[in-house]
């Protein structure tokens, strides 16, 4: 796996084609690493054929940063204020292309001089045969254990726009192998949760909340209720009021014959450990290769993660990162 991409909807794993696309696998682990797909929602679903993501605005009109269509990771490098910057294609521009299930694709622009270009929109090929797609450059694809997250995006309802009735967006996206150094002036960003763009399932949307005068209190308390709303279908808290914990570490590129009780004896020593859970596939039980280790302290999940990142574990090397989502046991 190359990226992890955990979304409302379920976890979605892409293996990239280094070697054959490097300037689309360097250009979406970089947007990945940045922060900039945080929060963004998938739109023009057309079933059984694609699912987009990748324009920062759509679902976040009233964003206050990042106030763009399509941009490579270069118009997000820098001091400057980020720009819709596009970087060249590596490969030869062909008009059509093939694609199933599970195919990632930047979606490419063509220059006057014809020249092919891609940003940060690009697609999950949603069909279960080999289609044709237009204007497309396949960099990766989904491995088969996260298909049914596809395939369950892919029943979705929507409204004219072909946006999804209720949001699928992108809670956070872990990247887990780059062979690439960071370009010159690399930074990250800080994304700010949407609250009023966000399309809530009707049970949370038609909750009651209690107030029914307009002064300046009650206003601010039905924008904390909305936001709250929001945290809890973009999984950051499991309930309205609860806060994500500090002590949840995520660890990943898991060895399939790592047991929890493994886990448990090596990370121990840093301090007690109140659950792990090692991510399974619902149908066969097979480890997806990732999990969620709790500390009962915080210092204890720092201090695992200072240290841990980059050691073997059964023949392979994890990566550890601080989880900001309280998506595990509940």
């Amino acid at each position: 796996m190359s990226v992890l991409l955990e979304t409302t909807d379920g976890d979605l794993a892409v293996d990239l084609d280094f070697d054959k696309f490097p300037i689309e696998s360097f250009n979406f682990l970089k947007l990945c690493k940045s922060g900039f797909y945080n929060y963004q929602c998938f739109y023009n679903l057309n079933k059984d054929y694609s699912l987009e993501c990748g324009d920062a605005l759509i679902g976040n009109e009233d964003r206050e940063n990042l106030r763009i269509h399509n941009t490579s990771i270069q118009g997000l490098c820098g001091s400057r204020e980020p720009s819709a910057e596009l970087l060249k294609s590596s490969q030869v521009y062909r008009k059509r292309a093939l694609a199933h299930l599970g195919d990632i694709a930047f979606l490419v622009t063509l220059l006057e001089n014809s020249t092919p270009v891609i940003g940060s929109r690009f697609m999950f090929s949603l069909t279960e045969e080999d289609r044709m797609y237009e204007d497309i450059v396949c960099f990766g694809r989904v491995p088969n254990e996260y298909l049914q997250t596809l395939r369950d995006m892919n029943m979705r309802l929507t409204d004219e726009q072909q946006r999804p009735n209720v949001d699928i967006r992108i809670k956070n996206a872990y990247v887990l192998h780059d062979p690439f150094p960071d370009p010159e002036s690399f930074r990250c960003f800080e994304i700010e949760m949407p609250v009023r763009t966000v399309r809530l399932p009707p049970q949370l949307a038609n909750r009651p909340t209690q107030v029914s005068s307009t002064d300046e209190k009650e206003k601010i308390e039905r924008e904390m209720r909305s936001k709250e709303l929001t945290l809890e279908i973009l999984g950051d808290i499991p309930h309205v009021g609860i806060k994500p914990s500090e002590r949840v570490l995520f660890v990943c590129r898991l060895n399939p014959i790592t047991r929890a009780k493994d886990l448990a004896t090596i990370f121990h020593r840093f301090g007690e450990i109140e659950v792990i859970e090692i991510v399974r596939d619902k149908e066969t039980g097979s480890s997806l290769g990732y999990g969620f280790i709790e500390f009962a302290k915080k210092e204890s999940c720092e201090m695992a993660y200072s240290k841990m990142d980059g050691i073997l574990i059964d023949d392979k090397r994890i990566h550890v990162d601080f989880c900001q989502s309280a998506k595990k046991i509940r």
